[in-house]
């Protein structure tokens, strides 16, 4: 017997400390109790029914006493002759001492009152002594005159039709209460024998009718402590007997459950170890069977054929002595579920629920495959082997018709677990197996294929590498281009301006006056050396002094214009020559720092941007601080301007803002760094683009590149210092802050 079979029957309780009534004191208590409860109710009953006997014992002498008084009474109040009343009523007396006193009283209060010894004539009797409803009456009272208990009869007496009055008897109550008395005491005597008796009997009575039920209890508690061979006799065809067979079926369910939980244990000793569980299988069904005390135990396992059908084929099998085998029988060999009647079973087992029960009780289908073969009842389970079902394992009783109990389902399920975790072991062992064969094999490709991503990786960060470092120079020679194109648009311009003097020069070369002189010479030259006469006489010369005079004049004028024009274009050169000298300063080799203003740095790039900006009508503001000379490599500080106020004036321009801004701050950031800002009023930055924007090849203008800020912000943390930037969102501008280092190698 297990330890856990002998747990499945519940131990009585601990006792508590507080008194406990027995079953047969209970019993007896209950049958003396109806007992009592009956003897009451008797006595209650028939107690009254005494007392209004005796009552009438009284009524009735008291009738006899009033009716031989009547025809005297009747008489005396006809003639008022009262003396034979008296007399008979004193005779009566005498003869019945029970009668303790007769009134004989008229309606209009004359009263003759007789008692044993004496009688007397009350003239004006009191009220009590006539009632208004002429009934006859009688009661036990105490009563006027004589105030003393007695029972009173009052009696209306009349002679012919006429109410004359009333005739009042009293009886002595000695005898009545005397009878009450013995009554109460024989009541009582015999209450208390009846008491006893029941109790005595009641006690014998419960002691007989639990006896079998202590010696149940006494069986039980030995099948609770772990027994299970006792049983229970055969006691009697009442409930009783009922409870015997439960207990004693209980029982042999319970040493069944045993005996099969001892060969799952058994079963799961041999499974865990041999190598295969088809080996074990054999030594398994015979323990499983041989406790089940079943005829037949067998395995069958599902499979799939062409046509997509499932199939039941049986593996392995165990028969008891006597029981012919099935397992080569060729039914039994590729069942169809669906075509031979056992559709039903199929959807039970794929919900893992146990098919069990008497064959009679089956369908005619399932009835025609296994009636042939002796089957009179029959459990079986499904087996799951990883989540999937696998076959069943079932248990047959050739002999009886048995009606298989909760616990030995529950036990047998717990063998078609276990055997299915078995197939999923064995199946899992079997891929290791594999596994492990082909593992080294496996390593060595897995090996190769990482030595050559590793040596791909090699020369993607080599790649990389060089690809960053081109496009640095692609940044920088982008900047250049930036610087150049500024260039060559403020030179263009400068030009423009130079080409507008020269050609005024030459218009005012053309339309001059000069070769009008070479006209006057030779008018001079006619005169043949008589100056005098010419200037005098000839109309022509008389106007040539006045001519000269206009012609000096306007002479000076063109003079002045043309050495205004040529002092332009002289300024225009100049200028040229400043553009190109200072592109060729930021165009030298980059990562030399030198000492300069950032107010010059920022001035510098809004040069080489002035034309774009001046193009799209875009308004710079500053905002200065007044911040010390800083040294920086300033061709890397200024591609970095160049490309924020290139990218400001862009998104000014596709804003479609009226008034177009941009905002140069220069800040004290602390002692030794600073902070140069472009803020525009433009498009913005969406909060989705924010944590990307300086991500390489991330751009959102149509021609841009993708790396002029991803290059600004290489370069800043370069310098020792970063680039960031802000929005509020799209269509409400973009701040971008550089903050730089005042020294080189000064780092926030």
């Amino acid at each position: 017997m297990t330890a856990s079979a002998s747990t499945l029957i519940a131990k009585p309780a601990p006792s508590e400390s507080r008194f406990v009534l027995g079953i047969a004191p209970r019993i007896a208590l209950m049958s003396w109790i109806l007992a009592m409860v009956t003897l009451i109710i008797f006595i209650a009953v028939i107690t009254p029914q005494q007392r209004k006997t005796f009552i009438d014992q009284l009524e009735s002498k008291a009738t006899s006493v009033a009716l031989s008084l009547q025809n005297a009474a009747a008489g005396a109040a006809i003639n008022e002759d009262y003396a034979s009343v008296i007399s008979s009523a004193q005779t009566m007396l005498e003869g019945d001492p029970s009668v303790d006193f007769v009134i004989v009283m008229k309606n209009d209060g004359y009263a003759l009152v007789i008692e044993q010894n004496s009688w007397r004539v009350d003239e004006q009797a009191d009220a009590y002594w006539l009632d208004r409803e002429r009934v006859t009456s009688g009661k036990i009272a105490t009563v006027p005159f004589f105030n003393r208990r007695v029972f009173h009869y009052a009696k209306p007496f009349g002679y012919s039709g006429i109410h004359w009055g009333w005739i009042h008897a009293g009886l002595s109550l000695k005898d009545y209460d005397r009878n009450i008395h013995s009554l109460t005491k024989s009541t009582l005597i015999l209450a208390a024998g009846c008491m006893v008796f029941s109790l005595i009997i009641s006690w014998f009575y419960s002691r007989h009718v639990v006896r079998p039920v202590l010696r149940l209890r006494g069986i039980v508690r030995q099948i609770a402590d772990g027994d299970l061979s006792v049983r229970v006799d055969h006691i009697k065809r009442d409930e009783l007997g009922s409870l015997a067979d439960s207990v004693n079926t209980m029982t042999d369910a319970l040493l069944r459950r045993d005996l099969i939980l001892e060969s799952i244990r058994y079963a799961a000793q041999l499974f865990l170890h041999s190598s295969d569980w088809k080996t074990a299988i054999g030594l398994v069904l015979t323990k499983i069977g041989m406790a089940a005390g079943a005829s037949r135990a067998y395995v069958f396992e599902n499979q799939m054929d062409d046509e997509g059908r499932l199939r039941a084929f049986q593996r392995y099998e165990w028969t008891a002595d006597g029981v012919g085998s099935q397992l080569n029988n060729p039914e039994l060999q590729g069942l169809p579920y669906a075509d031979s009647g056992f559709g039903r079973w199929a959807e039970i087992f794929g919900a893992n629920e146990i098919v069990s029960g008497i064959v009679a009780k089956m369908s005619d289908d399932e009835r025609a495959l296994l009636e042939p073969h002796g089957v009179r009842s029959l459990i079986v389970i499904p087996i799951f082997a990883e989540g999937s079902w696998w076959g069943t394992i079932g248990l047959n009783d050739c002999n009886l018709e048995r009606i298989w109990t909760d616990a030995e389902k529950d036990s047998l399920r717990a063998g078609a677990d276990m055997l299915g975790a078995t197939i999923a072991r064995q199946r899992v062992q079997e891929k290791l197996m594999e596994s492990k064969e082909t593992l080294e094999q496996r390593v060595r490709e897995r090996t190769r294929e990482l030595e050559i991503q590793i040596a791909a990786k090699e020369k993607a960060m080599q790649d990389l590498a060089e690809t960053q470092s081109s496009l640095l120079e692609v940044s920088r020679a982008a900047g250049m281009a930036e610087v150049a194109t500024g260039v060559l648009h403020n030179v263009g311009n400068v030009l423009n301006s130079a080409n507008v003097s020269c050609t005024l020069l030459t218009d005012q070369l053309r339309e001059s006056r000069v070769g009008n002189l070479a006209r006057v010479a030779d008018m001079i030259s006619e005169s043949d050396g008589n100056l005098a006469h010419f200037f005098s006489e000839d109309p022509r010369g008389r106007q040539i002094p006045q001519y000269l005079a206009s012609l000096a004049i306007a002479l000076s004028d063109e003079h002045e214009v043309m050495r205004r024009e040529t002092e332009a274009i002289q300024g225009r050169i100049g200028h040229i020559k400043e553009i190109v000298a200072m592109q060729q300063s930021y165009g030298r080799v980059s990562g030399v720092s030198e000492t300069i203003s950032a107010e010059q740095l920022m001035e510098d790039a809004l040069k080489l941007n002035a034309g774009g900006l001046t193009r799209h009508k875009v308004s710079v503001r500053r905002q200065y601080d007044s911040i010390p000379p800083i040294t920086v490599d300033k061709h890397a500080v200024l591609q970095i301007l160049l490309n924020l106020i290139n990218n400001a004036k862009y998104a000014c321009t596709e804003s479609g803002e009226k008034e177009k801004i941009i905002t140069l701050k220069i800040r004290n950031q602390h002692s030794d760094r600073i902070r140069i800002q472009v803020e525009d009023n433009g498009v913005g930055i969406s909060q989705e683009n924010m944590p990307h924007i300086f991500q390489h090849g991330f751009t959102t203008k149509k021609s841009g590149h993708g790396f002029g800020l991803h290059s600004g912000a290489l370069s800043a943390r370069k310098l020792g210092g970063n680039l960031s930037a802000s929005s509020n969102g799209s269509g409400c501008g973009a701040t971008f802050s550089l903050e730089l280092p005042c020294r080189p190698g000064e780092n926030g």
